[in-house]
């Protein structure tokens, strides 16, 4: 019982984190609910799912400076220099979607690449527009969610999303009363986005202040040395950033593969209705692991701080909670996806799509399944990245994962493989291989590591700095069991 105890720590920070990420896909299938009882809704579905996929390309970057706040930011001037990286790139953000919603590039990007029909590309690119100001509001909201992490306060991050998805829920609610339903319903899903957007943003800033800016203001100042520079957060924040963009992108990447594969019929518009609604249904179940990247820098000094033996958040304890998190997700997504009729009753009842709709979900949702062990290596690996500040280590697997997933989405269809399976299993075989090169890339960086530490005999002054490196280290071994053969 005592044993079990020790990793409530572990369960306490991460199941807030995990929330997160099952709100925000859960918040996708809520703005969903409110094109499906539209005229056209395959249409309608298609043109949001491909646009709001291009703007969460663009989004995704500004997700990843949650970890700048979570390692590097440790004054007011600190959190100041991450919000104006984020304010840039929101900047340029708006000016392409500015573009896109109202000049013939929009129309190549969109409807032309697309191979879509005009009426489903002038809709997209209308909600590529309206959403053009969203990234500034989510990336200064991720910035603070993250200083709050290292913090400790994970719960605050985990109730501001959930209050986002119910506020999204309501705002969903209200507006199918409403005739925007009937006149431009693609309006219902973007209004409901800005409106959580910014109840999450305040509710982030209103924590930082109560728990966090009072701190910052009586901590003495750092060295100059100890200062963070825009240098620094951009070099720490380009490979992750690099990484999630390509993850982004490799939605509306197989939602192009998809419909130029099927162009010109109508399963080309089913099969984007389908990705639509399995994307955020089959994440629920595997896309909150990712969230274990967060859980080494924030445990990392606690784990030589804390006394006692059992109450130490040791690199075994942080294993053994990483398999159990795999586990997990893999029990619960067995159970959902492949025992018959429970993801149909639930996308039929729950989301409230058309039961042939949801027939087609099905094989698409049962690959799903399969992405939780490389998903879950991934996040374990960029972990303890994370804690050696190395992330440039990361940034091959994002090149890794487009060309592994282009060969994929050409290679499938000759094999037979159509319509929304198609790109899911293209999907799977790109995460897998982004997961292999961050293995490899870990490996190498531990046997370098190591190495230096054969050659070079650290000073007393250094030995606190490598004590912690030691014990960090030691978390790759379960997923890098062929570590002894280099």
């Amino acid at each position: 019982m005592q044993c079990a105890w020790s990793y409530w720590p572990l369960v306490k920070f991460l199941v807030p984190l995990a929330l997160t990420i099952i709100v925000q896909d859960s918040a996708e299938q809520a703005l969903n609910r409110g094109l499906t009882s539209a005229q056209n809704s395959s249409r309608v579905l298609a043109s949001f799912g491909v646009g709001y996929n291009l703007v969460k390309f663009a989004t995704g970057p500004l997700m990843e400076i949650k970890h700048v706040g979570l390692v590097q930011v440790h004054s007011i001037p600190d959190s100041l220099k991450a919000v104006t990286c984020v304010a840039v790139v929101a900047i340029t953000v708006l000016i392409l979607a500015i573009l896109i919603g109202f000049t013939k590039l929009g129309d190549y990007i969109v409807t032309k690449m697309y191979s879509l029909q005009a009426d489903v590309g002038r809709q997209a690119r209308l909600c590529i527009f309206y959403l053009g100001l969203f990234p500034l509001l989510d990336g200064i909201a991720w910035v603070y969610a993250g200083i709050l992490l290292q913090h400790k306060h994970s719960a605050v991050v985990g109730s501001a999303s959930v209050i986002d998805i119910f506020t999204q829920i309501g705002v969903v609610v209200v507006l199918l009363q409403s005739p925007l339903q009937y006149t431009n319903p693609i309006l219902i899903p973007v209004v409901a986005l800005y409106i959580g957007c910014i109840v999450r943003l305040l509710i982030v800033l209103g924590a930082y202040f109560k728990f966090v800016h009072r701190k910052y203001r009586q901590a003495s100042p750092p060295s100059s040395q100890a200062k963070l520079t825009i240098k620094k957060v951009l070099w720490f924040w380009w490979p992750l950033a690099l990484v999630q963009a390509v993850q982004r992108i490799s939605r509306p990447i197989v939602n192009l593969f998809v419909a130029r594969d099927l162009e010109g019929t109508d399963e080309a518009v089913i099969a984007l209705a389908v990705l639509t609604v399995s994307y955020p249904v089959g994440r629920v179940l595997w896309g909150w692991l990712n969230e274990l990247k967060a859980i080494a820098p924030a445990f990392s000094k606690e784990a030589l701080l804390t006394t006692g033996q059992r109450n130490r958040i040791t690199p075994r304890k942080k294993r053994i909670f990483y398999m159990c998190s795999l586990i997990v997700s893999l029990t619960f997504m067995f159970i959902v996806f492949w025992i018959p009729g429970i993801i149909v009753a639930f996308l039929t009842n729950v989301i409230q799509v058309e039961e042939w709709l949801a027939e087609y979900c099905i094989v698409p949702l049962k690959i799903f399944t399969f992405f939780a062990i490389p998903v879950a290596t991934r996040a374990h690996l960029t972990s303890w990245l994370l804690v050696c500040k190395q992330t440039w280590i990361v940034a091959p697997s994002a090149v890794v994962r487009l060309i592994t997933l282009i060969v994929a989405l050409i290679v499938l269809p000759l094999c037979g493989v159509h319509g929304a399976s198609h790109g899911i299993a293209a999907l799977l075989c790109a995460v897998s291989g982004e997961a292999l090169t961050v293995s490899i890339a870990s490996v190498y960086n531990n046997y370098r590591r190591r190495k230096a530490k054969k050659d070079d005999t650290p000073t007393p002054d250094d030995e606190e700095e490598h004590e912690e490196a030691r014990e960090n280290l030691e978390e790759m071994k379960p997923f890098v069991v062929f570590e002894s053969n280099v």
